[in-house]
């Protein structure tokens, strides 16, 4: 009875152990049958393309014409006809100074000229009749011309008189009131244009050499970001060829149109040039670029499989650099999840949420 025992034991101990065996052998089968796992990554084909690699640099406003109109001769101002920011025309009439003694001398020399003339009219018809030397003629001819020439200056000064608008602008300032008495030179009012303006920019010497006038810029209020779209269009007027000596800047000189009227000279604003257009270049986001060990490179797809490049970069055009060597066109590039990747890792295109 106990070797049956014995016997029951040991059979079921084998069969433990053998059982154990095979549990063994299935899990280590299920190991080597698991799938590798694959990094989610987001791909974009290479394509060629084309840039415009700009800069932007603030500039400061001023008036297109910018004028300080003076008397020109003394007197009080007897009126004053429009308000400080009224529009004005060219020749409009702004202020006038007292006419009275002008209208009196004006007078004089009109009646003086008419006597003048009648007596250059007789003496012509007594020359004729050659009842008068000729010399004698000459000097009624002399007094004749006198008295046009006190005429015409005495029509000019009267005309000063009336102080008006040169050009087409703002009354910006009025300096002087009604009834106040003017002397020759005296500041009465300034008028600025400004139905288009300039801006002048100063600009580093590496950028001067990209810029020539003529070329077309945009013109960015300084509220708005560098990226914007809402801009006016400019136009490169002069580009100076002296550097300033404190700055070692040179001086260009922006036009601008101001139709609204909503720049006013005195503001700062941007103003955005060309530097260089890159034609059919490689171009990636700055963001799929990877750095190691202070090498640049990019991955890409090859058959679901990442593929560590080392490239050589140019040019940051906005959010985009320029791949001078090592990517080609047409290539799968990972430009998500690339971070941590390794040349040779197993990647999936991760699907559209």
């Amino acid at each position: 009875m106990p070797r049956i025992i014995l016997t029951l034991l040991v059979v079921v101990a084998l069969s433990l152990v053998v059982n154990g065996c095979g549990e063994k052998k299935t899990t280590a089968q299920k190991t080597a049958e698991r799938p590798v796992k694959k990094a989610r990554v987001e791909l974009v084909k290479v394509v060629a393309t084309n840039l415009q690699e700009t800069f932007v640099l603030p500039g400061r406003l001023e008036a297109w014409e910018s004028l300080t109109l003076a008397a020109e001769l003394a007197g009080p101002v007897r009126w004053i006809g429009p308000a400080e920011g009224d529009y004005l025309t060219v020749d409009e009439a702004i202020l006038r100074i007292d006419t009275d003694t002008l209208k009196a001398n004006l007078q004089r020399d009109q009646t003086g000229f008419e006597v003048q003339q009648k007596e250059f009219n007789r003496y012509q018809q007594l020359l004729a009749e050659q009842l008068v030397s000729q010399q004698e003629f000459g000097v009624v001819r002399s007094a004749l011309e006198a008295a046009r020439a006190n005429l015409r200056q005495s029509q000019l000064a009267l005309d000063k008189s009336l102080l008006k608008s040169p050009i087409n602008g703002i009354l910006d300032r009025l300096l002087v009131d009604r009834g106040e008495y003017v002397s020759p030179g005296d500041p009465l009012a300034e008028i600025v244009q400004i139905d288009k303006l300039k801006v002048i920019v100063d600009v580093p010497e590496k950028d001067v050499a990209y810029l020539a006038p003529g070329q077309k810029v945009e013109v960015i209020s300084a509220s708005l970001g560098d990226d914007t779209t809402d801009f006016l269009a400019g136009k490169i007027l002069h580009v100076g060829y002296q550097a300033d000596p404190a700055s070692r800047t040179f001086r260009v000189k922006v036009e601008v149109g101001n139709p609204a009227k909503k720049l006013r000279p005195g503001m700062i604003l941007r103003v955005r040039f060309l530097r260089k257009k890159h034609v059919g270049v490689l171009a990636v986001p700055l963001f799929a670029v990877v750095d190691r060990d202070g090498q640049k490179y990019l991955f890409v797809s090859d058959h679901q499989q990442a593929r560590q490049k080392l490239v050589r970069l140019g040019a940051v055009v906005g959010d985009r650099v320029i791949v001078e060597a090592g990517l080609k066109p047409g290539e799968q590039l990972v430009v998500k999840g690339q971070q941590l990747l390794t040349d040779g890792a197993q990647i999936q295109q991760q699907e559209d949420r």
